[in-house]
């Protein structure tokens, strides 16, 4: 199970004439990724290549990789890849802090046992992640969120009122 690979983020674009690419991140701390081995790169046509991340930079907001051996010609061709690890080899995060693979799937009920369904999607905005499930959009902040269970796979949430897509 450890050695399942996750989906880290995705490149974005070809950035500049040294073969760096954008990329979007699905980690708080992209810049780990220069520190592993290799990343596998899973191109849409269903091909795989393991690759070496020489660097990782913020720019502008966002982030851009240097990959050994990619060119400004290769750069142009990687758009939409995937970028993907082992889960082992992901770095440990602080308390109350997930990845997103961990959080996929998790049974969401609020104090009183309201049953929101499993979270299907987490959306990344600048104030804060939001958690969606079938029937529900859960703001990940301190005040709605009361706890997450991986064990048990379930995530507790105060009973407020409009986190149901039929109470907006």
């Amino acid at each position: 199970m450890e050695d399942e690979r996750v989906l880290i983020g995705e490149i974005a674009g070809a950035f500049g004439i040294r073969g760096e690419v954008r990329f979007t991140p699905l980690l708080e701390t992209p810049e780990t990724l220069a520190d592993l081995p290799a990343v596998e790169l899973r191109f849409s046509g269903g091909r795989v290549e393991m690759r070496k991340v020489l660097q990782v930079r913020r720019h502008h907001g966002g982030f851009l990789l240097a990959l050994e051996g990619a060119d400004r010609n290769e750069a142009e061709t990687l758009h939409g890849t995937g970028l993907w690890v082992k889960k082992s080899e992901l770095p440990a995060l602080g308390p109350d802090a997930w990845y997103e693979w961990q959080l996929l799937g998790l049974r969401v009920l609020t104090e009183s046992g309201r049953d929101f369904g499993q979270i299907e999607h987490v959306l990344y905005y600048p104030a804060n992640d939001v958690y969606e499930t079938e029937v529900a959009l859960i703001p990940a902040v301190a005040s709605v969120l009361v706890g997450v269970d991986l064990e048990t796979r379930t995530m507790t949430v105060r009973d407020v009122l409009g986190l149901r897509k039929d109470e907006l």
